[in-house]
């Protein structure tokens, strides 16, 4: 109903508060980690960190990701996300058939478009090596928990020649 739209929509900006402060909590005690960036948010933008977005240099640790986010996650970090859709790629832009079934709208241009494996090297490459993330919309994290999250970087951090 409109009245509890209206409700929620009131938490809202103690909620993205909540969530602003454990992720800049959390950059700062991650931010020593070598091979790992967090977020940065420029002086004039904000971010809600619906998602707490990490991007880990995978070449330079010589480490696949999906070793990282397993041991982080046997460490208890909370709500890993290792990978997002890559819009391209999905069957609707492979198949070029969104509306009815002769191609519309891809049917309308002048031209042959590709949506190829390979078009976006930077997004499949984040997607496939580099990009994890917590979700911070799925909890609000206490400055304990935020502590122990930091903990539990630092000390896989402290192991990554066990999980090479």
């Amino acid at each position: 109903s409109a009245a509890f739209a209206l409700e929620q929509l009131k938490k809202l900006r103690l909620l993205v508060k909540s969530r602003q402060f454990a992720a800049e909590r959390l950059s700062k005690g991650l931010s020593n980690l070598e091979g790992l960036r967090t977020p940065v948010v420029r002086d004039d933008c904000t971010h809600v960190y619906y998602v707490y977005p990490l991007i880990l240099d995978s070449d330079m640790l010589d480490i696949d990701k999906k070793k990282v986010i397993k041991a982080l996650s046997c460490e208890g970090v909370p709500g890993l996300a290792s990978n997002y859709t890559n819009l391209h790629l999905l069957p609707m832009y492979q198949k070029k058939i969104a509306y009815g079934s002769k191609g519309f709208p891809w049917s309308m241009a002048d031209r042959d478009i590709s949506y190829q494996k390979g078009i976006c090297p930077v997004a499949e490459r984040l997607n496939d090596k580099d990009y994890f993330g917590i979700e911070m919309c799925l909890h609000k994290y206490s400055d304990l928990e935020i502590d122990l999250m930091i903990e539990a970087f630092q000390k896989v951090w402290g192991n990554l020649e066990l999980l090479r």
